[in-house]
């Protein structure tokens, strides 16, 4: 499964893999559980405004195969939706493990992986257990002082000393699971201020849950407005909120997700959906004991 959609100010057209690119100025980003907070950052007029966002995803079961999201010398792209089954997968020899996976290459652009898991047989092959994993990334056209970096485990790590005048955000941009990693409704991942600096969190609660969360932070435009909130769904429920409001273009990524991800669902997990039209507002769709926090930027 791998789509593609690009937007323009009055186009809207799918592709084969998913890009949805908005051009005007403008955009937002948010946080929390069933709660919605806006908060508006008046801090001038920039000369450099955000002119727009793209929309990505990526699911199969065995294929590491990426989807080319574009150069990293312009945009930075996020988390925006993980569902199906990270916990499944090994760090082993050839084995792989389950990602929901923005990256950067070292040709300098940016990447994004959904596929399942895989361990290493007893001749030194790779067998994936076939378990699907499907990811989804917004890009914002903002580079400033990014940073993407990696948590190795459970723990509470800073990630951005500073929080620049209200302008940085900091967002998840991959979650990896091997054998188990996610299996518990309270595993979860998040980024979050406190004080004067950004911070991320995991906790999984198997023995060993070798779950791999990576984050990134960036500074957005002077004059974004962010708005934050949360979303989350009963086991055997499936929810879809309206998180976005207003004229104006906006974007959307993940800054907290919780829940086990352990079934082999396409639909089972967390995304963010974008709008079918320039003006349209985003959507959270939380399935089967998910929960979410989001930051939008407009």
């Amino acid at each position: 499964m791998n789509t593609n959609s690009v937007m323009t100010a009055w186009l809207f057209r799918c592709l084969t893999c998913v890009n949805l690119t908005l051009l005007a100025g403008g955009l937002s980003l948010g946080c929390a559980a069933d709660l919605e907070i806006d908060t508006e950052e008046e801090l001038g007029e920039s000369a450099e405004r955000l002119t727009g966002w793209t929309y990505h995803s990526k699911g199969t079961t065995n294929d590491p195969t990426p989807a080319d999201m574009g150069s990293m010398n312009d945009r930075t792209c996020v988390l925006s939706g993980v569902a199906g089954n990270l916990s499944q997968g090994s760090w082993d020899g050839v084995g792989e493990p389950a990602r929901a996976e923005v990256r950067e290459t070292i040709d300098q652009h940016l990447h994004l992986k959904g596929h399942g898991g895989a361990h290493e047989g007893s001749a030194g092959e790779t067998i994936w257990h076939n378990n699907p994993v499907l990811a989804a990334a917004t890009c914002f056209f903002t580079t400033q002082n990014r940073e993407y970096s990696n948590m190795p485990g459970d723990g509470t790590h800073i990630l951005a000393v500073g929080l620049s005048n209200g302008r940085r955000q900091c967002f998840l941009a991959a979650l990896h699971g091997i054998d188990g990693a996610w299996s518990h409704p309270d595993d979860h991942a998040r980024v979050f201020p406190s004080g004067s600096n950004w911070w991320s969190d995991s906790e999984h609660h198997t023995s060993t849950p070798n779950a791999i969360v990576d984050t990134v932070c960036v500074d957005f435009p002077e004059g974004t407005v962010f708005t934050v909130g949360s979303a989350s769904a009963l086991p055997g429920q499936t929810k879809t909120k309206v998180i976005t409001s207003g004229t104006g273009i906006k974007g959307c990524g993940l800054t907290h997700v919780t829940g086990a991800f352990n079934n082999d669902s396409w639909t089972d997990g967390v995304i963010i959906n974008p709008p079918s039209t320039i003006n349209g507002d985003w959507t959270i769709t939380v399935s089967n004991g998910k929960g979410a926090m989001y930051t939008c930027a407009k």
